[in-house]
């Protein structure tokens, strides 16, 4: 990723250092204050006693949903509107999907993680399968990256050494407060988000005029709801929009919400905060794409920033960029560390000598540790955030859509060997599907243009819904 030079001032630092100063003291000291008496040790580390109110629920639930920032800004300076058609406004139909029908269910259930419920329902086979699954979307590389990124554009060090030092403050405070510092830290940065984008929109009226003027400077194909694609490429993102019924974030949250009406409403009350903030991201991308020339979208809004920003400000910004980074960063570092240590560490630590006397939190630290290693490791090695996200969530989501969402169902089952073929088939046929995609694209052969056209999550899902459909039995 080229790095673009930005001119920061004083003030700009400081607040760069009274940010990263700010989330430490939040996350080791307020959260640590915080936690819940007479609610045993797991279950404040891992759910901050199931006791998270409505605010600190919408807070901490829209903040991660952003982690992604720079790519949302590529999409929308180089296609315009269909970003928000195919970014947000599917995600809004699935997340009042799982409001009304799934989030009570998951607080109810009592259950910590999703490995936990799929053990519940289909035994510990489907299980260990679940818990691959979850890490392959949770392991955080593509967010380690870009806040590596985002760091290195204001100190400008070596990139490998920026991924250090981010993950390093981002990470730290989750091996002492666990959850609640996870939350807590999420809600000062949800505060940040909208403060910064809300000033990066006021300073780019001012400085390039009116949003009326923008949309006469953008190219015609910016502004109409496909952009540059057909619908079916729009139909598609409303598919893959579904994966929100299987992301280990939203089922955190709903398990540690006070009660399960907490979990509902705050789905929804969501989804509201979601439209203003995408509003600030599409109104603020294309500016970036009517008046900044680059030849990296992905720094769309960076650059925008460095040209219509005062000093100050410009750094306040770019800190909204790190927070919005750092709060999706920190909870799926968490919800990996969990899965590592509470579902796949945990069942076997009576047959390891070394890790036999360890507590679950002892065990989820041990998880945070390696997920830490293992997210510098791909950053390093893959620096596309985008592919890196794309390909995870392609192979891992159809592999737990429709067997998750049928343990939350009274009259339907699937036999536990049966699920295990179903999990394991669907993510192998993404995985196969994502490599003669990429395949297709380098050279021709037969049936290339099915593998180009048709996405690679869509494969999986078709398989995982006709297996079911062989599969699944209705309970008399």
């Amino acid at each position: 990723m080229e790095l673009h030079q930005i001119d920061f001032s004083v003030a700009d630092y400081l607040l760069l250092a009274l940010y990263f100063v700010g989330m430490l003291y939040i996350g080791f000291f307020i959260a640590r204050r915080k936690s819940i008496k007479g609610v045993t040790s797991t279950e404040e580390f891992i759910l901050a006693g199931r006791g998270v109110t409505l605010p600190i629920f919408i807070g901490t639930l829209v903040a991660t949903w952003y982690g992604n920032i720079l790519g949302i800004g590529e999409f929308i300076y180089n296609d315009g509107i269909v970003a928000w058609v195919c970014f947000a406004f599917p995600y809004y139909i699935a997340a009042a999907f799982f409001a009304v029908f799934i989030a009570k269910k998951i607080r109810l259930s009592n259950v910590r993680t999703i490995p936990e419920q799929m053990l519940n329902s289909y035994g510990r086979s489907a299980s260990i399968v679940a818990s691959i699954i979850v890490l392959i979307i949770t392991i955080p590389a593509a967010y380690i990256l870009i806040l590596g990124v985002l760091i290195q554009v204001f100190i400008g060090w070596e990139l490998w050494l920026c991924i250090i030092i981010g993950t390093t403050l981002s990470m730290a405070y989750l091996f002492t407060g666990g959850f609640r510092a996870d939350i807590l830290t999420n809600s000062a940065q949800f505060v940040l988000m909208y403060i910064g984008f809300a000033v990066l929109l006021y300073y780019s009226i001012h400085h390039f005029g009116s949003p009326l003027e923008v949309l006469s400077s953008l190219p015609d194909k910016h502004l109409e709801l496909k952009g540059n694609y057909g619908w079916q490429f729009v139909i598609v993102w409303f598919i893959i929009s579904f994966q929100t019924f299987v992301d280990p974030g939203f089922h955190q949250r709903c398990a540690a919400a006070k009660t399960p009406e907490v979990a509902k409403r705050g789905i929804i009350i969501s989804i509201v905060f979601w439209m203003i903030f995408d509003f600030l991201t599409l109104s603020t991308g294309l500016y970036a794409a009517a008046y900044i020339d680059t030849t990296n979208p992905m720094m769309s809004y960076p650059l925008l920033a460095d040209a219509v920003l005062p000093y100050f400000w410009k750094g306040l910004f770019f800190v909204t960029l790190l927070a919005t980074v750092m709060s999706t960063l920190d909870s799926y570092s968490f919800i990996s560390g969990i899965t590592i240590g509470n579902d796949l560490l945990k069942p076997i630590k009576n047959k390891v000598s070394i890790i036999k006397e360890l507590s679950t939190e002892s065990l989820t630290k041990i998880g945070l540790a390696i997920t830490s290693i293992v997210g510098i490791l791909i950053a390093t090695a893959i620096p596309s955030a985008v592919q890196i996200i794309y390909k995870t969530a392609s192979i891992a989501v159809p592999g737990l859509l429709f067997p998750l969402i049928i343990t939350y169902s009274k009259n339907l089952k699937i036999h536990r060997n049966k699920v295990v073929i179903i999990m394991l088939s669907a993510s192998l046929i993404s995985a196969l599907w994502t490599f003669a995609n990429n395949m297709a694209y380098k050279r021709d052969f037969l049936f290339s243009e099915i593998f180009i056209n048709i996405e690679p999550m869509v494969a999986g899902i078709f398989v995982s819904l006709l297996l079911c459909i062989i599969y699944v039995k209705k309970i008399k």
